[in-house]
């Protein structure tokens, strides 16, 4: 009986990793709440895992063909969430760096007054030829000329900002990056959906004489959760009529479908580049997901290739969760991964050293 149930619970398990793995190709405007499914696919993988090595001791190996199999099936999925990489090198090598660095703790969510010349200093000690930052907040005039400090600090040559909000033309909000080669275009991508807040910018930069790129700088939707959201969440306490979760589920699924149709533009403009592209930022999603799917299409992940571990780039209590990323056109080839574990910012810093 016992046996039984181990093998149905199983076969179970079985069908819900190849289950989720087949949902990140559905649109979410076709059928939200598939997206969910992604949220639960490292969990779903390591029970599989656990499956194996239950049957690898015990006495019907057999048996462990059912995870086995999915695990296989899965296997472009499951490359995305845990690595086991090495490094290597070209003789043409260049770092980046994509970091969410929220505002510079502005609103000193952080609790640590000294976050913003920490973050300052992280930046300095890895010191990327190209450098993307997502939550960008600078001022004009006043003590937190972030813009001109950073470009000054670190001797950048060019770099582009792209401006989401400003208040009495002192005070701006956005995206920007820096670059030690020469930007010979630039250009803003005002997504159709979502916030004015979420964008995503491209520069047009020459690496050498007879070789441009395009990196873009993405920010894809996230889901506003509120504090009331996040202590709702932390707590796992419902309410008499259940309107925190209801809020919370309208939220994710907002989110979800926003992402959609902003990773549809991004895939539109990169499929329409003139030269090879760079995809790094915040896409505020899983890598079991429509809006990681769509815009990693024939690109690689430098995580997969060169990534340790989970690779996790948001601060949670969760070992697992990345939603940070850096994508490459495949003539680029992938040398070193890196996800900075820290708490400056809710997000992580991402360095990757490449070459072509």
């Amino acid at each position: 009986m016992f046996k039984k149930i181990v093998l149905t619970f199983n076969l179970f398990i079985a069908s819900a990793l190849i289950l989720v793995h087949f949902s990140a190709q559905i649109n979410p405007l076709s059928f939200w709440p598939v997206a969910f499914l992604g949220l639960g696919y490292p969990l779903v993988l390591l029970i599989n895992f656990m499956f194996l090595i239950y049957w690898i001791w015990g006495e019907d190996k057999k048996y462990l063909l059912i995870s086995l199999i999915a695990v296989i099936v899965t296997w472009s999925s499951n490359k995305t969430i845990f690595q086991f990489s090495s490094n290597a090198q070209t003789l043409s090598e260049i770092s980046i760096m994509t970091w969410n660095v929220k505002n510079f703790d502005y609103y000193n969510w952080s609790g640590n007054e000294n976050a913003r010349s920490e973050m300052f200093d992280l930046i300095k000690e890895h010191r990327p030829e190209i450098l993307c930052l997502q939550e960008f907040y600078t001022e004009d005039k006043g003590k937190l000329k972030n813009l001109k400090e950073l470009k000054k600090d670190l001797n950048y040559e060019y770099h582009y900002f792209a401006k989401t909000y400003s208040i009495d033309n002192n005070r701006h909000w956005g995206l920007v990056m820096f670059s030690d080669y020469e930007i010979i275009n630039t250009g803003k991508l005002v997504f159709t959906e979502g916030t004015r807040l979420n964008t995503c910018m491209y520069m047009d930069i020459a690496l050498a004489e007879d070789q441009n790129a395009r990196v873009y700088n993405v920010h894809l939707q996230s889901n506003q959760f509120s504090s009331e959201d996040y202590k709702f969440l932390g707590a796992l306490e419902y309410d008499d009529d259940n309107s925190s979760a209801k809020i919370i589920i309208q939220k994710l699924k907002k989110g979800y479908v926003n992402r959609a149709i902003q990773a549809n533009q991004v895939l539109e403009s990169c499929l329409d580049s003139p030269y090879p592209s760079i995809i790094c930022g915040d896409f505020n999603d899983t890598p079991i997901s429509y809006a990681y799917k769509t815009i990693s299409e024939n690109m690689k992940d430098a995580f997969v290739e060169k990534g340790v571990g989970f690779g996790k780039t948001y601060e949670n209590p969760t070992p697992f969760l990345r939603i940070d990323y850096a994508l490459f056109h495949p003539m680029f080839s992938i040398n070193d991964y890196e996800s900075i574990s820290n708490k400056l910012s809710d997000h992580y810093p991402v360095v990757v050293k490449f070459g072509y």
